[in-house]
């Protein structure tokens, strides 16, 4: 049997920490070895964690830095040569651990496995927002779907040619890393009952922050920029619409037919999901704040890396 290193770093996971250590001791393939790096918390999470020392084989590690820093850090520490990455702030699966390294035990050639996360949503709102943002499960490309680092498992040789997580960056730093395999030559398995659940952002303002700093990272990165680029020019060739409207009325009415296509299109799976007239307004507005978000972290991150770089 293969042995295997649960990695994870956190700051100040007090609140979230009990909850995923717990789901660490149910899970029915129990790991050899938990790694998790603090980046120097002063709330009470190293408390909670020592707590569960006796009952888990957990190595703790300080290291200041960010995410790419601490995952860095556990992927180097791990003793093992298999690693299962996970975040602090989510819910195993039971299985998540036995399904995310089946495709190692079945395939010595295996060097990456992609698992999956569902939403585990709370209030209306969560269910919105988590249905209209995430990835249908049953529905996944295999051949196309990017892990995220939440559920992801990989060996350390895969890992240190992929160059590890990009250290420079602050904010989605996981989908660099996922490039990074696939340009080092190496498929994605994917496991796809690898589960681990991960509440949504609870309001707008959290879900504004969550979504602009996804995409401030991938400006950073000058990752995916085609749709951004492509989703710009659709909102400018919006506003032309509009004021060409004051002059010629009939460029309002193609301004207003081609937004209700636009929302009708990435709105209409979650409509029926949870149909409803609230679904109906809120998923619109959801699609202009995600917008607004999206475009402004991504440029911005963009002009912050051509700044850098001029330096």
């Amino acid at each position: 049997m293969i042995r295997i290193s649960i990695i994870a770093t956190f700051i100040n996971e007090e609140k979230a920490i009990g909850p995923f250590l717990d789901s660490v001791l149910k899970q029915t393939q129990k790991p050899d070895e938990i790694v998790l790096v603090d980046g120097e918390s002063d709330d009470r999470t190293v408390d909670i964690i020592k707590s569960y020392m006796s009952k888990l084989p957990i190595k703790l590690i300080i290291k200041s830095g960010n995410r790419s820093v601490g995952r860095n850090t556990a992927a180097r520490e791990a003793k093992n040569d298999i690693i299962a990455c996970t975040d602090i702030g989510c819910i195993l699966d039971k299985g998540w651990l036995k399904n995310i390294i089946q495709p190692f035990e079945e395939n010595e050639k295996v060097m990456v496995v992609s698992g999956f996360f569902k939403a585990a949503p709370k209030t209306f709102f969560e269910r919105v927002s988590s249905t209209f943002m995430l990835t249908d499960h049953d529905n996944i490309n295999s051949d196309e779907w990017l892990p995220s680092s939440r559920s992801i498992a990989y060996k350390k040789e895969a890992w240190q040619k992929a160059g590890g997580y990009p250290e420079n960056m602050n904010l989605n730093e996981d989908t660099p890393f996922a490039l990074a395999f696939k340009k080092a030559g190496y498929k994605f398995y994917f496991a796809q009952n690898a589960i681990v659940y991960w509440r949504p952002r609870p309001n707008i303002k959290e879900f504004f922050k969550q979504y602009y700093s996804y995409a401030k990272g991938d400006g950073q990165g000058l990752i995916h920029w085609k749709n951004y680029l492509a989703r710009t020019i659709k909102y400018l060739v919006g506003i032309v619409l509009i004021i060409l409207g004051f002059w010629i009325y009939i460029f309002w009415i193609l301004a207003i037919l081609a937004f209700l296509y636009y929302i009708t299109k990435r709105s209409i799976r979650v409509w029926r999901t949870i149909p409803g007239i609230k679904t109906f307004f809120l998923v619109t507005f959801l699609i202009l704040i995600d917008d607004i978000a999206e475009l402004f972290g991504f440029w911005i991150g963009l002009l912050k890396n051509k700044l850098k770089n001029r330096k």
